[in-house]
């Protein structure tokens, strides 16, 4: 199918099809004749049967990129150059743009952002859109100015423009406007054939100008015009590319290499044969001396060849068509017989050979003395003495469904003997690295030890003997240069079941493993930091570990695997990996018994896998070590743990950020700024000076005055709860943050309800606790224990918007422990106005303990519901030190529905097991309850300092109760209390107070200087 509208442009040069191109854009604008239907403006461009395309795009760009040098009528205020040659998806040709733009780099952020969120999704790369934001920013910079857009489209789909921001109509839809958009598909000899230019193109009906080119001399040998346009392909491919793109060749070379692939092509569709040339075109390239070292070169970087023949092969992406051979057209018969027909073949001689399918193979390549790439497909022959060993030149051997003549059992140790000699002829003789491919038939061949310079090793659909031939503990023992194994559709019928590779095995990049692996239980390749790729699809019936500990994967996708058995996932020091698919329920078990992953980016943090311990993680179960849990995972990034949600959770250690040494341990004395001197400021100096007043005055420490008891101990993990440790993080590279700027993080709701222990600590980030999602709160319903401190953003702990969700009536019911600590912008603990706290919430609240949050104005706002039932009932120990800005403790929410009709009644809250409260430097507390009244039937002590705006204390005593409440405090300040008689049972008869030697002066507020 031809494109109706096709016209074919006469021209012999690059140069020459730019200026016929320069006379079709100039044509569109004194064209009267066209209609509204038409996209004039709009023209394609294909080249010579799609060579040359981009050369001569280029050469029209370089005639108007200066307005003042360019033809009359072709002035444009900007060109823009879009090279999505090599396509990724729409984003990234927005991204192209608005480089082209030079829009801010709040625009470049913006894409940065969302491309990093789909990264932690896990959204596929080919999936991800543009961002509508950025459309009107590419809109608003160029609406007012005339352009030409210049566009080497990559994909195989026609792209319009105008949905990404370009102004391509006049306003009245009746005209186009003088606006220019010339495009390609080809480029970088991507050949893509006129039927699929066409249908492309006119599926949506963007273009309405489609050229191709022809030369005008008839007469002219036309190999000759082919050969120049191909050395122009061939220049135009290296010219775009800088160094490092790793294309290091010239183009003559680069142009020898396409006439090679040509060549197998050929050879592929007359003989049947499939050369797998996307796999292996630049492995014949080398093989077959195409890509060499130059002449008179004294050392030979044969590691930068491969490179270089690699980095070309990705950069000339033949349509697909000319990578397969047709059979469409043969019979059935006729195609089933080519499929398994016996033959050799090599294109270093361009020969294939037909070979009878009853005899084994009886020829001799001894005439073949350069032979460098060799396929052998459905041969017999005897593998201890293959019919290929003189073979000196031989560097790419591949064996597609060959059987060894040798069938007995006899001799197998002499048989092996054999079979390593012919292996160490064929690949120790070569210095010049080695490709490998071994398809059904040789799964006996000795393989670990002895490819020292192979790159890429294929054995699929074989037989394989584990720890006898082919590989022992480590597979990869003697070939630290292997970059891609794809171990496809075998079977392991002895020795360990493992696939195994140690930190030596650096350079393997690829790993696949499609159609499953029959008997393979492991799975381990620790250290291979230079992995990237892990393929791993079909039925793997026994794999029951999984280990790519220290990788570079970043996005791990098992979600094509059947893994009933898989039980142990353990991926630490995998830096780079954002997002986990797992296989979907049905396909694997509901509970993994391991899951160890780790996220890290600082060099010095210490690794996992030497049983990491700190005193941030030491909270849990007597300085237990997280290596000691079978579920532990420690993210960067937080939002990896959306990763999980597919998942049932079993006991589990989560820590989110940088994983080191924390400030301080949890029961180790320490000045009270840690390492926030400048943001505590005032505060600290009157700390400091309260302690060296102190000193020979026989008054307790600083540590005393900053918490009369320590930190309960955290509880012992339950089944499918978790403890949660969150230190400092920022964002990620793109979007790093810097110390002026907050983060906010949301892990998903069944974490925080299932969290158990939450530690955060030491962040200069985070603003709140984590909030929920998808559901619009979190019942914490299961958090026993919980203590914050050294976070200088963090302005509130836990705000309404992330607790609750549309269940307010039990919330925080199991929370026994709650330490808050130095947080200096924080100005509520639980802060809520929308929502009324019920009396279930807080019903375990046993102790409770704040110090050094200059801003805090209370703790937690009581609700009606919430005095009336059990809510703060068994709440032992209070003790706030060190807050200078606290009105008061449990105001009472008068603002609430519950209260209006008892708006103007004194109400008295009950604390029925309260026994010890320590209040230390409040000046601005006034009440323990705002305006409503305190009893405390079982007090037993209090210590109270540096409150002297507090005129009542709570109510003690009451029925069989006789014993005084011990009160430790300044007799000026008891002094002026207010009582209200002993029949309220707040009487001073009721205390036995006790004054220190010294008088104490009010001190500053505590504010905080940032």
């Amino acid at each position: 199918m031809m494109c109706p509208c096709l016209q074919v442009i006469q021209a012999d040069t690059i140069e020459a099809a730019a200026e016929r191109i320069l006379i079709e854009l100039n044509a569109g604008d004194t064209n009267t004749e066209r209609t509204i239907n038409t996209r004039d403006n709009v023209i394609y461009f294909d080249g010579w049967d799609g060579l040359g395309a981009s050369a001569v795009l280029r050469a029209v760009c370089q005639r108007l990129a200066t307005a003042s040098e360019a033809p009359a009528g072709l002035q444009f205020d900007q060109v823009i150059n879009i090279d999505c040659s090599k396509w990724v998806n729409r984003r990234a040709m927005q991204r192209v743009i608005a480089e082209q733009l030079e829009l801010p780099a709040e625009v470049i952020d913006i894409i940065d952002r969302r491309d990093e969120e789909d990264d932690y999704r896990g959204q596929d790369q080919s999936s991800r859109d543009v961002i509508p934001q950025v459309v009107r920013e590419i809109y608003q910079r160029i609406q007012n100015r005339r352009f030409l857009v210049i566009f080497y489209n990559g994909s195989n789909k026609d792209i319009d423009l105008a949905n990404l921001g370009f102004p391509l109509q006049d306003l009245g839809f009746h005209l186009y406007s003088s606006n220019k958009v010339l495009w390609t598909f080809q480029g970088s000899f991507r050949l893509m054939p006129m039927t699929k230019v066409s249908r492309a193109a006119q599926s949506i009906g963007t273009t309405g100008v489609f050229l191709s080119a022809a030369s005008s001399q008839q007469d002219q040998d036309p190999h000759v015009f082919w050969s120049y346009l191909v050395l122009q392909e061939a220049a135009e491919l290296v010219a775009g590319k800088d160094d490092s793109s790793g294309i290091n060749v010239q183009p003559e070379q680069v142009a020898e290499c396409f006439l090679y692939t040509l060549n197998l092509c050929g050879m592929g569709r007359h003989f049947m044969m499939d050369y797998d040339l996307a796999t292996h075109g630049c492995n014949y390239w080398i093989c077959d001396g195409i890509i060499r070292p130059q002449q008179r070169q004294r050392h030979v970087d044969h590691d930068g060849l491969w490179s270089a023949a690699e980095a070309l092969q990705r950069e000339m992406q033949m349509d697909v068509d000319y990578y397969h051979h047709d059979h469409k057209n043969l019979p059935t018969h006729l195609v089933k017989f080519a499929e398994i027909m016996p033959c050799w073949t090599s294109p270093t001689y361009r020969v294939v050979q037909i070979l009878d399918r009853a005899t084994p193979i009886r020829c001799n390549f001894d005439h073949y003395d350069k032979l460098a790439v060799l396929k052998l497909s459905y041969c017999t022959f005897t593998f201890s003495l293959p019919p290929f060993l003189c073979c000196q030149s031989l560097k790419f051997l591949w064996l597609d469904h060959c059987r060894d003549m040798e069938s007995s059992t006899d001799g197998d140790m002499e048989k092996a003997d054999d079979i390593h000699q012919w292996i160490q002829r064929l690949f120790h003789d070569s210095a010049k690295g080695v490709k490998c491919d071994w398809s059904q038939g040789l799964g006996h061949a000795p393989v670990a030890g002895r490819l020292p310079n192979i790159r890429n090793l294929r054995v699929t659909k074989s037989t394989i003997q584990c720890g006898t031939y082919i590989w022992e503990d480590d597979l990869f023992t003697g070939m630290k240069k292997m970059e891609v194994l794809d171990l496809s559709g075998n079977k392991i019928i002895s020795g360990k079941r493992c696939i195994s590779a140690t930190e030596q095995s650096c350079s393997l990049e690829t790993i696949i493993i499609d159609q499953g692996c029959v008997e393979l239980e492991h799975i381990s390749l620790t250290g291979c930091s230079k992995l990237k790729n892990v393929l791993l699809r079909g039925l793997f019936e026994e794999l029951v570990n999984l280990d790519i500990s220290g990788s570079g994967v970043k996005r791990l996708d098992l979600s094509a695997m059947i893994a009933l058995k898989l039980d142990e996932v353990i991926l630490l020091d995998c830096n780079m990996l954002c997002a986990i698919l797992w296989p979907p329920e049905g396909r694997r078990k509901t509970y993994f018994d391991t899951l160890r992953i780790q996220t890290r980016k600082e060099s010095n943090t210490p690794s996992a896998t030497s049983g990491l311990k700190s005193s941030a993680l030491s909270v849990i179960s007597g300085s237990r070590a997280p290596s000691e849990y079978k579920w532990y995972i420690s993210v960067y990034d937080a939002r990896l743990l959306w990763s999980l949600v597919p998942l049932k959770l079993l006991v589990a250690v989560i820590s989110i950020g940088r994983v080191e040494q924390v400030l301080i341990d949890q029961n180790q004395e320490e000045s009270p700024e840690g390492n926030n001197a400048s943001i505590y400021a005032d505060i600290v100096i009157a700390a400091k000076n309260h302690q060296q007043q102190a000193k020979g005055d026989g008054r307790k420490s600083l540590t005393s005055i900053m918490w009369a008891w320590p930190c309960p101990h955290a509880p012992n993990l339950e089944p499918s709860t978790c403890y949660m440790d969150i230190q400092d993080w920022p964002l990620g590279t793109k979007s790093q943050l810097t110390s002026q700027q907050t983060a906010k993080i949301t892990i998903p709701d069944f974490i925080c309800n299932s969290t158990r222990i939450m530690y955060v600590h030491d962040s200069l980030y985070i603003t709140h606790m984590p909030g929920p999602a998808p559901s619009l709160g979190a019942e914490w319903k299961n958090l026993w224990w919980c203590r914050v401190e050294r976070c200088p953003e963090m302005d509130c702990v836990f705000p309404s918007t992330m607790i609750g969700g549309e269940n307010w009536t039990k919330i925080f019911y199991r929370l026994r422990t709650l330490w808050v600590s130095q947080l200096p912008k924080a100005q509520f603990i639980w802060s809520w106005r929308k929502h009324e706290i019920y009396g279930a919430s807080f019903e375990d609240l046993e102790f409770m303990h704040v110090d050094f949050c200059p801003r805090l104005t209370h703790v937690l706002p009581l609700s009606l519901a919430l005095i009336q039932g059990l809510g703060l009932n068994f709440l032992r120990t209070l003790e706030i030190v060190w807050c200078g800005d606290l009105r008061a403790v449990f105001p009472l929410d008068t603002d609430a529905e519950s209260y209006q009709d008892r708006r103007h009644q004194a109400i008295t809250v009950k604390f029925q097991y309260l026994q010890r409260i320590h209040l230390h430097e409040l000046p601005m507390l006034h009440g323990f309850c705002g305006r409503g009244r305190m009893y405390t039937p079982n007090l037993e002590s209090m210590v109270i300092r540096g409150c002297w705006n507090l005129t009542r204390i709570p109510s003690v005593g009451g029925g069989h109760i006789t014993k005084k409440v011990m009160c430790d405090c300044e007799k000026e300040w008891w002094d002026r209390l207010e009582w209200d008689g002993v029949q309220e049972n707040h009487h001073p008869s009721l205390y036995e107070p006790s004054h220190p030697r010294y008088y104490k002066n009010t001190l500053l507020r505590g504010s905080v200087l940032i």
